[in-house]
């Protein structure tokens, strides 16, 4: 029986399939006394939804209750410069309430200097409510949205925090919902409005509450902020020059996040005495740091965002102690283990725990190997900060400087089959035969930052 409020779910998809690999050399060389060995590994984790009949319900999830998703659509003055700015972002905006799935919960809030919930109208002084989508109300939404007129500041902010205040209106106060937000913006916070510590801090109170996916548009956003949003609360960011796109963006984002209905699974280490952890986060598709949710001495515990149909791999690096009489024996670093938290939703069979292994040797053949998606991922990671450097030497009127360290990413982005970020080099340099690079005599903001976002995406080796 549906509970009290909440329309009757739709049948669901079969059980999915849940994988988790383990990729290393295990071989290392024998440390000076007293000092460690770095131990890179990568952590991948499958999730897939079986073939046949099941799969196609499975394409079209959400239906029914669990989801919810509040669109955050700038409606500052900036918006009108120019004029067809304002009306693509609606037409995008009602292209991705159509894409809301039937029974899903939602709600439009039109960003200001401060948030304007346009969708469902809400009552003074009562609590935050959101609609429940159907072919009525999704296209009252899309009436609500065409007829709201821009005006004001920007205070990005106070959008998220209307976004969390929303959320909690849900049943149960969102437990169980896999809730999301979809953010388009022309612009930047206001420092009048909202400084960058404010933004900060409303994003950790928004964090672990719901994802949240950043768009640009046009060429006045700001690209640290669109990160900061994206990596704070699991999303993705994106960037667009021209809006003829962006429609088709909107609605594809908005029907992955209805796909992501398994949550609560979390990654758990277990470090043994020869092992010290130094960092662990995720390597695709996106680069993101990850937070342990539980730390003991031996025992960290991360949580991942909601899982569709989809494959993440996580960069796991670990200082390795060299014991007396260890010889060849193979000996456990770090056990990793996928958990599920508890009332989380139908059960789901977990794939067993994986080790983390060495095995100390004398043989430079076996230990001078490194596995090839661990080296895939360490270039990727020398492939950003390469490029940073290079838009740093680029602000700081360095050529030189920049030349060199763009040249760099370039061969590492040939080296790893990156060719998304070969693409978006190709519009700061002139790449030679040789491999080194020439500066474009002319490079736009717009290039850089475009770049800059798609640093946040990786390539897979597989």
């Amino acid at each position: 029986m549906a509970a009290e409020g909440i329309p009757a779910a739709h049948p669901g998809p079969a059980e999915p399939t849940v994988l988790l690999e383990v990729s290393q050399v295990p071989e290392l060389p024998v440390p000076d006394a007293g000092n460690g060995a770095r131990m890179y590994a990568v952590v991948t984790v499958t999730v897939r939804r079986p073939a046949g009949p099941d799969a196609r319900r499975a394409a079209e999830p959400g239906r029914g209750p669990g989801h919810a998703v509040v669109f955050l659509i700038d409606h500052s003055s900036s918006m009108v410069n120019p004029p067809a700015r304002m009306t693509a972002a609606r037409n995008a905006a009602a292209a991705a309430v159509q894409a809301v799935p039937d029974g899903t919960y939602f709600a439009v809030v039109a960003g200001r200097d401060r948030p304007d919930t346009v969708y469902p109208k809400q009552r003074p002084g009562a609590p935050r409510t959101l609609a429940v989508a159907d072919d009525a109300t999704r296209q009252e939404a899309q009436d609500t949205l065409r007829a709201c007129h821009p005006g004001g500041g920007t205070a990005i902010g106070s959008w998220l925090g209307r976004a969390r205040e929303l959320f909690a209106g849900l049943p149960g106060g969102g437990a169980g919902f896999v809730r999301h937000a979809l953010l388009l913006t022309d612009g930047r916070n206001e420092p009048g409005y909202e400084s960058r510590e404010e933004l900060t801090d409303r994003i950790a109170d928004c964090t672990g509450q719901f994802t949240c996916d950043a768009i640009g548009i046009g060429d006045g956003w700001d690209t640290g902020e669109l990160l900061l949003i994206t990596t704070g609360l699991n999303g993705t960011a994106h960037a667009f020059e021209e809006t003829g796109l962006l429609p088709a963006r909107l609605h594809d984002l908005t029907r992955r996040a209805a796909a992501r209905d398994l949550t609560g699974l979390r990654l758990r280490l277990y470090r043994s005495d020869n092992a010290e952890l130094r960092s662990f986060g995720q390597v695709h598709p996106t680069r993101r740091t990850l937070r342990p949710v539980e730390e003991t001495e031996y025992l960290r515990e991360f949580a991942t965002e909601p899982w569709g149909d989809e494959t993440r791999s996580y960069l796991l690096s670990l200082t390795a102690r060299h014991t007396a009489g260890a010889g060849g024996a193979e000996l456990m670093l770090t056990e990793v283990e996928l958990v599920r938290e508890t009332g989380a939703g139908p059960p789901v069979e977990l794939p067993p725990s994986q080790p983390v292994v060495v095995r100390w040797s004398g043989d430079h053949g076996l230990y001078s190997r490194v596995h090839p998606e661990v080296g895939h991922f360490l270039h990727q990671e020398d492939l950003v900060r390469c490029f940073e450097e290079g838009c740093a030497a680029l602000r700081a009127r360095d050529p030189e400087t920049a030349r060199r360290a763009l040249g760099r990413a370039w061969r590492l982005a040939v080296e790893v089959g990156d060719g998304a970020m070969r693409e978006h080099l190709e519009k700061l340099v002139a790449p030679g035969p040789d491999g080194e690079v020439q500066l474009h005599p002319r490079i736009r903001r717009f290039d850089i930052e475009n770049a800059r976002i798609r640093t946040s995406y990786t390539k897979s080796p597989r």
